[in-house]
Order: C-alpha cells, then structure tokens, then sequence
C-alpha cells in the first residue's frame, strides 16, 4: 500500500529550515507516492507579524518548478503545493486576507489550523499560566474557528495542544475526549456538514504520545456522524521525519473501520484506498 504525506514543511516556514528538493528525495525514500507542502501562513501572528508568513510568488515560483520535474520522474512521488492557514476567532479582516490569498494562487491543498488561543501559543508556558481550564479554552477555539472559517479542506492536527501540557497539569501528557466531546461534537457536524475532512496527524506518536492527533474516540465519533474524508500527514518540518508513523496510522484507521483517506488535488479529494 503506498500512502501520501499531506502535511509538510519547508524553508518556506520559520521554523523549518528544509530543502523542497530533500524533502520530495525523502519522500521517495520512505516509499510515498504522494507529497504536499503545507507551509505555515499565520497572518498577524501575536509579538512578531512577520513570523509565520512567506512570500506565495516566491513559493509558488521555486515549487512549480519541482513539481513539474516530479511529474516528469516516474520514480519521484507525485507533488501537491498546499498551505496550513493559521484559524484565528472573531477575526474578519484576516478571514478576508486568506480568501483573497487562496483566490490568488493556485493551492492543492489548505490545512486549516488554530494556533493561537487567547492571543498566545499554547506551546509556551505563558498560556498556561492563564485562569480558567487552559484544555476547554483551546476546545472552544476550535470550535469557533471551524465555524467562522469555511475556507480550507482539512481541520489540521485537532488536539495538539496536548503535546504541550505542563507538568503541573499533567505528568502523562493526556486528557479525557468526553470532557469536551460538547465542543468536539459540534465541530465534527460541521465538518461533516460542508465536506470538510479531519486530518490524521502523527506527530503525536513520534513526540511521546501513545496516539496520533485526534484520539481514537474523536475519529470514531467522526465516523459515526458519516464523516468519511479523512487526511493523512506527518507535520514534517525535516526530511527525516517525512512518512513518519504514516503506514501505522494507517493500519489504526482500518482497525476503526475507515477504508480510504483522501489527497486534495485542485482543492478536491481524489478518495485513495487503505486496503
């Protein structure tokens, strides 16, 4: 079974200092067929706006060029160009900008992403620090974002924030999906209302977790409310970890009785089999 890498950074990334070229060499390597670059777009982006953005001629001027040299190798995987769009609540003005972003450039792919919760990164200490259930508050962000925004193809790497939990909250870095699954839930019917998909991030695995984001009762519940598009991505940031944990998170979906996941071309799904 050959599976696609939909999740990916670049040099195009601040925090990322890879070649595209390593990266499609490193897909190949680790057997993929497919590979997209989902570099980071987080407009205004709290303490440093310039941070999380690059430059979409520039990107598109260097990437066009490698994937029309992928489409001309038969042992290279085939290449998507995408973007991960940083979701920010109650923020009309950046919504506007990454519509006219993505009505601009000819993007694959769009993995939409919250980041930023109460005008901080939960990454930092700092977000924990502040009062009230620091877990709900990121829950309820989401939520927000998914309603506010419609844009994008794919809910990128719900429940990440788990990653990030402080000791003082959490020695196991884990939590329990019911005592959110009121905000999960409405998310989840969204999703599936509009056709959007649920990305199935495995970093978590390769960061100490004992699951891929989302846990397995969120992809379940998702199942159960008919959602059936689903994307596959490492979240690589370096060669190395391209195609990370891909084929077990594969071979988890199949056990929760999904069969196929889907790789955005022109925006759309092509459904792709897991059998």
């Amino acid at each position: 079974m050959l599976l696609a890498d939909t999740h990916t950074h670049t040099k195009f990334s601040s925090d990322s200092e890879a070649e595209p070229a390593a990266m499609l060499a490193a897909a190949q390597a680790a057997g993929l067929s497919a590979l997209c670059f989902t570099d980071h777009m987080d407009l205004d982006f709290p303490g440093d706006a310039s941070l999380f953005v690059f430059d979409p001629a520039a990107y598109f001027k260097e990437l066009l060029l490698l994937k029309e040299k992928a489409a001309s190798a038969p042992l290279l995987p085939e290449l998507f160009l995408g973007i991960e769009l940083g979701l920010r609540p109650n923020r009309p003005d950046l919504r506007t900008q990454m519509d006219e972003l993505l009505a601009a450039y000819p993007f694959d792919f769009v993995i939409g992403s919250t980041h930023v919760v109460d005008e901080l990164d939960p990454y930092y200490q700092e977000y924990w620090e502040l009062p009230g259930d620091r877990l709900r508050r990121y829950f309820e962000t989401v939520y927000i974002n998914v309603k506010e925004h419609t844009n994008f193809d794919s809910l990128g790497h719900l429940d990440y924030i788990i990653r990030y939990l402080p000791d003082s909250v959490s020695l196991i870095k884990d939590y329990h999906v019911r005592d959110f699954m009121d905000l999960i839930d409405a998310m989840l019917r969204l999703l599936v209302s509009r056709g959007q998909a649920l990305e199935i991030n495995t970093a978590g695995l390769r960061k100490g977790l004992s699951f891929p984001h989302p846990k397995a009762e969120i992809l379940i519940r998702y199942r159960e409310l008919g959602g059936e598009l689903l994307t596959l991505g490492s979240d690589a940031h370096y060669p190395s970890h391209v195609g990370a944990d891909i084929q077990k998170t594969a071979e988890l979906l199949k056990d929760h009785g999904f069969r196929y996941y889907s790789v955005y071309k022109e925006r759309k799904p092509e459904m792709v089999s897991l059998l």
